[in-house]
């Protein structure tokens, strides 16, 4: 085999590790990011489990008596009173699902 030839397979097998490595970069991880739920509409607030999926059956399912009082929490047994860390949290899994 020429000289050339073992040169650039010399310079592929340097350069796998880092083409590799960069592959692996760009993908995320399992842990980076949260797996998504798999929630289905159509439940009412005595169905659901959670105050995740609450606020996904009211925000995303478009459950608007999930909010009875219209204080800004649905599913107040889950979800909590009209608090203001009750309302953050609600916040944060509205921007979570893509609600307004």
């Amino acid at each position: 085999m020429p000289a050339k030839a073992y040169a650039a397979i010399a310079c592929l097998v340097m350069l796998l590790p880092v083409c590799c490595f960069a592959q692996q970069l760009s993908t995320p991880l399992p842990d980076t990011y949260q797996v998504a739920q798999s929630y289905s509409c159509g439940r009412t607030c005595g169905q659901v489990g959670s105050c995740r999926e609450a606020v996904y059956q009211w925000c995303v399912c478009g459950y608007a008596r999930a909010d009875g009082d219209h204080d800004g929490v649905p599913c107040e047994k889950l979800c909590g009173q009209s608090t203001p860390a009750s309302l953050a949290r609600v916040r944060d899994l509205k921007a979570e699902f893509g609600c307004r």
